[in-house]
């Protein structure tokens, strides 16, 4: 290392997609700008930041799902790299002028890396990962170091936290020993029913989609109808009813803020995904009348 080089920090947006899909050689088309960029009318959020919460103080640990995907850029330093700025097209591979080394520590829980590996510089800014089944804290690192002015200089290594952790779990709590319950109402329009679920998630957003059979009183064909991303807040389902009958409520997926954020789809506990609820019509007796004794 040339002793008279000033190591020179690379300047660093991390972007952490989300939900979106994404190939290697998309480009993003603006300047960068504050903490995002733009990439085909989609957002990167530097690290610690996200869509629904740039107002809020930055995380400094990245929240990823196991099994998931996640795509991340860096900026490159724009001293070495003018070219690459001029053109305006953050491609993956529309550079030269830099080489970048990333490592994923907690190697045990890397399935993949791409396009560069933990050991292997590679040309391009872009890295994708894909977690493991190993749970718990990580990190990720970059430096860059510049090409064909100098190999003597390269930046200091910039390093994000990250946690894996599991996937979301929902799925209906029983009523006594079934999934089952049922209420007599005088008029069935606009009841509703608090169905209760069991949720296990490290975010307080959650939004599931079911499917609703819908059969009369006297049974026949059930009308069915599939509803998505409702909110479940509190441990409950809500969900309104405007005729007499029975209702079976079937959840099909379920994702938090963080299983959104690597699109990847929460768990629902076994057996646990099926509720029936019946909304019955309170019996009205009529008079007491009085018989002759001839009759």
């Amino acid at each position: 290392m040339n002793k008279f080089c000033i190591k020179k920090l690379t300047v660093i947006i991390l972007g952490i997609f989300s939900g979106i899909s994404f190939t290697f050689g998309q480009t993003i088309t603006d300047t960068p700008s504050g903490n995002n960029l733009s990439l085909g009318g989609k957002t990167l959020y530097e690290h610690g930041y996200n869509s629904n919460g740039l107002n809020l103080p930055r995380e400094a640990t990245d929240t990823v799902m196991v099994t998931s995907v996640m795509n991340y850029f860096v900026m490159p330093d724009k001293n070495y790299n003018q070219a690459y700025y001029a053109q305006n097209n953050y491609a993956a591979t529309n550079l030269t002028e830099s080489k970048f080394e990333w490592i994923v520590a907690n190697g045990s829980s890397i399935a993949t890396q791409t396009p560069n590996s933990a050991t292997t510089p590679g040309t391009s800014p872009w890295i994708k990962v894909t977690w493991g089944a190993t749970l718990g804290a990580t990190t990720i690192k970059v430096k860059e170091v510049p090409q064909g002015i100098t190999t003597n200089c390269e930046s200091a290594e910039t390093t994000i936290d990250v946690f894996v952790i599991a996937r979301p779990t929902i799925g209906f709590t029983q009523i006594g020993s079934a999934y089952v319950d049922s209420d007599c109402y005088t008029n069935a329009a606009n009841v509703s029913y608090n169905f209760p679920v069991a949720v296990n998630t490290s975010s307080n957003q959650i939004l599931v989609n079911y499917r609703l059979e819908t059969t009369g009183l006297s049974g026949g064909t059930p009308t069915i109808t599939n509803i998505t991303d409702v909110p479940v807040t509190s441990g409950i389902l809500r969900l309104a009813f405007s005729d007499y009958g029975h209702y079976k409520v079937t959840i099909t997926k379920i994702t938090d803020r963080i299983a959104r954020k690597c699109d990847v789809e929460g768990t629902i506990s076994s057996g646990a995904d099926v509720f029936t609820y019946s909304v019955l019509p309170q019996p009205e007796t009529g008079p007491v009348y009085h018989v002759p004794n001839n009759f």
